[in-house]
């Protein structure tokens, strides 16, 4: 009669942890499709070190990801959340997110017509694009 009540507690415990498991995830999935919307796949798909560009305003910047937010680390701003890059003054705009193939990029370092040219070179690849 014990065993069968160990394996009744067993299995409601396993099927409680999976049940919050799934709510949780899925709560998480809310939170970034109500933060970037359509664009969540730029969260998604995108890395810590990434590069992203601005095509509507020759903007760039490197991405800094955390479980829930993606942040953009340019030379003027210190750190602007993804969903602000993309709408500038409620327009949006084109943006591409490129890896670096071999190494990282350092921001002080590079201009807009020397990522053009590594693009051209195929020393960054595409990852994604709005």
């Amino acid at each position: 009669m014990k065993s069968k009540i160990k394996i009744i507690f067993l299995t409601l415990t396993i099927g409680l942890i999976f049940i919050v498991g799934v709510l949780g995830y899925g709560m998480y999935l809310m939170e970034i499709e109500d933060q970037y919307g359509d664009y969540q796949n730029l969260h998604f798909e995108s890395k810590t070190g990434d590069l992203i560009i601005n095509k509507s305003t020759s903007e760039f910047g490197i991405i800094e990801k955390t479980w829930k937010r993606t942040n953009i680390r340019t030379i003027e701003k210190d750190s602007t959340d993804l969903f602000s890059w993309i709408y500038r003054n409620g327009v949006e705009t084109k943006s591409e997110i490129y890896r670096p193939k071999n190494g990282g990029i350092k921001l002080d370092e590079i201009k807009y017509s020397e990522i053009l040219k590594k693009i051209d070179n195929s020393e960054l690849e595409l990852i994604t694009q709005n």
